[in-house]
């Protein structure tokens, strides 16, 4: 995606290439973390964020969202209207290209430009309607069904019938822990369901 591709107003996307910075950033980079203000908010041209929370007591994750072509980060809009700290941690999950906007510009051209505000509502919604399906299934499914379902995601989302995840990473993503992951992969094994390698499950 390039940024005239983005549905803004004109003006609004000469502002853009005027005033933000537009970087190719590698795989596994910090983009956010938890505790530290932001200086820029992400908009993906190209590539996906993983934006999730982490209990250090514990030693886990959870899985917020991912950022997609187009998108933004809901969490980081909100440090940066209430001027507080981040509250995630956000990290590329491939190379990606990113439009970083400074932060003293996002309320600013909400109140210049209707299309600016309505892509901030519509990118409050869509993350609102992601965190309640999150709530819902760390409340109401059991980690069988949820670990499945994050293969056929990941599927989707990828385009690839090879998940390129260690047990490890899988248990970071759904909040648990690697021994449980293990043990339900070679359950879905035995099923027929996926086949198993090192470092790599692959969907039947």
């Amino acid at each position: 995606m390039k940024i005239n591709e983005l549905p803004l107003e004109q003006e609004l996307i000469n502002e853009l290439k005027s005033k933000c910075q537009v970087a190719t950033v590698g795989s596994q980079v910090v983009l956010a973390e938890s505790g530290k203000y932001m200086k820029v908010i992400p908009v993906v041209l190209d590539g996906s964020i993983r934006v999730y929370r982490n209990d250090y007591e514990l030693d886990r994750e959870i899985l917020l969202y991912y950022i997609s072509n187009g998108q933004t980060c809901m969490m980081s809009i909100v440090a940066c209207f209430a001027q507080i700290t981040s509250q995630v941690h956000a990290i590329t999950q491939r190379e990606s290209e990113l439009l970083l906007i400074p932060t003293d510009k996002v309320r600013d051209w909400q109140i210049r430009f209707p299309k600016w505000n309505q892509f901030i509502i519509q990118t409050f919604l869509n993350r609102y309607t992601e965190l309640l399906d999150t709530i819902n299934d760390l409340s109401f499914k059991h980690i069988d069904e949820r670990l499945y379902n994050y293969l056929i995601q990941y599927h989707h989302r990828q385009g690839d019938e090879k998940v390129k995840l260690t047990h490890q990473k899988l248990a970071n993503e759904l909040g648990t822990t690697r021994v449980v992951v293990s043990r339900i992969l070679k359950d879905l094994e035995k099923k027929g369901q996926v086949q198993l390698s090192r470092g790599e499950i692959r969907l039947n």
